[in-house]
């Protein structure tokens, strides 16, 4: 009876073992990040915005704002890839939101347009600085749907010094504020 039981248990338990083996977990799909909120052109080449936040950075000057932007260079089969990120960013702010056109040439508009690329090892971030344009911004004074538009003329930035030629840089996004 004993060697009944034995052959019984060892029966069960490759049983138990053989059917938790044959799970069959989900395809992985891999995340796109894609918030349908804009479009950026860098040089010759349409991108959509993975990211655009815009805020009020200054609690006590409801009319300041900071945007930060976000496009992903990559191509889709190098999404699929999983290649190191390789982002298109740009960072610009204003004191206080006193106009709806903004020249980068008259105006102090704060800005830094960066790439970002980890698979680079030789030069991972470039700076770049605008040196013409205009950023037109449809005010939301009361919150909700705000949407800016820009046209400008880049150029990288290399221990501050201006380098290469210009590069147009162009986009339309929308950010909410709160």
């Amino acid at each position: 009876m004993t060697a009944k039981r034995t052959l019984f248990g060892f029966i069960t338990a490759a049983l138990i073992v053989a059917l938790a083996g044959c799970y069959k977990a989900p395809e992985f799909v891999n995340p796109v990040y894609n918030c349908d909120c804009g479009t950026v052109t860098f040089g010759d080449s349409l991108y959509n915005l993975k990211m655009a936040e815009a805020v009020v950075p200054d609690s006590l000057e409801p009319l300041s704002r900071s945007y930060h932007l976000v496009a992903d260079l990559r191509t889709a089969d190098e999404v699929d890839a999983h290649v190191p990120a390789h982002d298109l960013t740009f960072h610009f702010s204003f004191p206080v939101m006193d106009d709806v056109v903004y020249y980068v040439q008259q105006d102090d508009v704060q800005h830094l347009v960066q790439i970002i690329n980890q698979g680079d090892d030789l030069f991972p971030i470039r700076n770049y600085k605008a040196t013409d344009g205009s950023i037109v911004i449809n005010t939301a004074y009361n919150g909700g749907e705000e949407t800016v538009e820009f046209n400008l003329s880049i150029r990288e930035s290399v221990d501050s010094i201006l380098v290469g030629l210009p590069i147009a840089f162009t986009g339309t996004f929308t950010g909410i504020i709160e």
